[in-house]
C-alpha cells in the first residue's frame, strides 16, 4: 500500500496560537473568579498546550496540566513523557515528572503543589466536571486532590472551555476541512473497491485502508452496516453479513488529522435502490439541505434542528414533535472532539456564531416488507459545516443527490 504525499495539508496549531488561547482562556478565569484550572482529558490538553501523543491510550500513566491565572501552564508529566513534550509542546518550559507508574502517588502530590502555587484571590480551581467532560485519572486520586488542595474549591470550569471551544480559529478550520476532504475521496471511491459478496468487516477494512492512504491519522470510529431493503440501525459495527442485491449500506465514521475530526457517513444500494429506500433518501437529502441553509449565524440549533425535522415530518406525513425525533438531536459540533457541543435539538439554544463548526444529521424510520412482516429501517444522512456570515458552508464534499449504487 503506498501512502499520498500531500505537500498542502496544513499544518499542526502553532505554538503562537495555543499563546493566545492562553490568554484569552486566562481572562475569562479570572471573570468567572478561577485562580487555576486543572486539566486531565486529552482534547483539552491538547487545546491548550499542543501536547500529541497516542500515550493517552495508556491509562496506567496519567498526565496533567494546570493553568495558573497568569503565565505559562505547568505540565504534570510521567517521566516517559518529558521528551513527547518537548517535542510536540516545545514552548512550555515549565515540566514536572515522577517516575511512574507508582500507585502510591502518581503524580498526585506534584498537582497539588502546582495548584496551591496557583493559589489567587477567588480560592476556586476550575476541573473538568460539566456536561459531556471527563476527568481521565483515578477517582480516588481526584479525591486525593481535591482533599490535598483544601480549602481551594474544585469547581466546574469546563463549560468555560467548552464555550470557547466552539468556535475555531482558520487554522482548526483548515484541519477539519482537510480530513473532510480526504475522507470525501475515500466514501467517494468506494464503488470501486466494494463489491457484493464482500462482507461488511471486508467493507470496513478497505475503507479504512483507503482513507489511511489518502492521509488521515486515526479511525476511532467506524460505523459499517447493512442490511435488505435498509439497516435496522446505525451504530453498528461491521459484521460477518456479506452485501447482496437489495441491500443498504452505511458507514459513518469520525477520523482525525492533527487532532481534529471529521463525522459524517455515505449511504450506498446494493443494485437499484427500492422506491421505499429512494424516499428516505430524497427526505434525508433535502432535510440536510435544509439545516445547512438554516445554519446562519445569529440562528440557534434549536432552528437547525426545525428546519430539518419539518421536512423529516412532511416524509412520513406527520407534524414535528418538539419532544424530539428520532435519536432526539439532528446534528452536533465538532472539532478536538468527534461529538462536541452544541446539539442541534429542539432544547438547545446555543446561538449560532461565525466559525463555529457542525455535523448535519438528519435520519428518517421507515418500514418494508420482511419475511415476518414489517420491518423497521432507518436511512441517517451526515455532513460537516462551517457557520460563515453567508450561512453553513461545506467543509465535506455533499452526497451525491441520488443514493450510490455498488454494482
Amino acid at each position: 500500500m503506498s501512502v499520498e504525499s500531500n505537500p498542502t495539508a496544513p499544518p499542526a496549531i502553532s505554538p503562537d496560537e495555543h499563546r493566545s488561547r492562553i490568554s484569552a482562556v486566562q481572562a475569562r478565569m479570572d471573570e468567572q473568579g478561577l485562580d487555576a484550572l486543572f486539566i486531565t482529558s486529552e482534547d483539552n490538553f491538547r487545546y491548550l498546550t499542543g501536547f500529541d501523543a497516542p500515550v493517552w491510550q495508556n491509562l496506567t500513566r496519567p498526565r496533567y496540566c494546570v493553568l495558573p491565572g497568569s503565565g505559562d501552564p505547568v505540565l504534570v508529566l510521567p517521566s516517559g513523557n518529558e521528551i513527547i513534550a518537548r517535542r510536540t509542546a516545545p514552548w512550555i518550559g515549565d515540566i514536572r515528572s515522577w517516575v511512574a507508574p507508582n500507585p502510591e502517588d502518581d503524580g498526585v502530590s506534584l498537582c497539588i503543589d502546582a495548584l496551591k502555587a496557583a493559589r489567587g484571590r477567588h480560592g476556586r480551581i476550575g476541573a473538568e466536571l460539566g456536561r459531556e467532560s471527563r476527568v481521565t485519572m483515578p477517582v480516588r486520586d481526584f479525591l486525593r486532590v481535591r482533599e490535598g488542595v483544601a480549602p481551594l474549591e474544585l469547581v466546574d470550569g469546563d463549560w468555560m472551555l467548552r464555550t470557547m471551544r466552539m468556535v475555531k480559529s482558520p487554522a482548526e478550520i483548515a484541519l477539519m476541512r482537510h480530513v473532510c476532504q480526504l475522507v470525501s475521496s475515500a466514501f467517494e471511491a468506494l464503488p470501486s473497491y466494494a463489491m457484493r459478496g464482500d462482507s461488511e468487516r471486508e467493507v470496513a477494512a478497505k475503507f479504512q485502508i483507503e482513507v489511511l492512504r489518502r492521509g488521515g491519522e486515526k479511525i476511532p470510529y467506524l460505523i459499517c452496516t447493512s442490511g435488505a431493503g435498509g439497516y435496522p440501525c446505525i451504530n453498528l459495527g461491521p459484521g460477518d453479513h456479506r452485501l447482496e442485491a437489495g441491500d443498504v449500506l452505511i458507514l459513518d465514521t469520525g477520523v482525525s488529522y492533527r487532532g481534529y475530526f471529521c463525522d459524517f457517513d455515505r449511504d450506498f444500494s446494493v443494485g437499484e435502490p427500492s422506491d421505499a429506500v429512494k424516499h428516505a433518501y430524497d427526505a434525508v437529502w433535502r432535510a440536510t439541505e435544509a439545516g445547512i441553509a438554516a445554519a446562519r449565524p445569529g440562528r440557534r440549533t434549536s432552528d437547525v434542528w426545525l428546519a430539518q425535522a419539518e421536512v423529516l415530518a412532511e416524509a412520513e406525513g406527520k407534524e414535528v414533535n418538539r419532544e424530539g425525533f428520532g435519536s432526539g438531536r439532528l446534528g452536533h459540533g465538532i472539532g478536538l472532539r468527534m461529538c462536541e457541543p452544541p446539539s442541534n435539538s429542539p432544547i438547545d439554544d446555543q446561538v449560532l456564531i461565525e466559525n463555529m463548526t457542525l455535523t448535519i444529521e438528519p435520519g428518517l424510520p421507515f418500514f418494508v416488507d420482511g419475511k415476518d412482516g414489517p420491518e423497521r429501517k432507518i436511512l441517517v444522512h451526515e455532513e460537516n459545516i462551517v457557520i460563515t456570515p453567508d450561512g453553513g458552508e461545506l467543509l465535506t464534499r455533499r452526497a451525491p443527490r441520488e443514493m450510490p449504487v455498488i454494482e
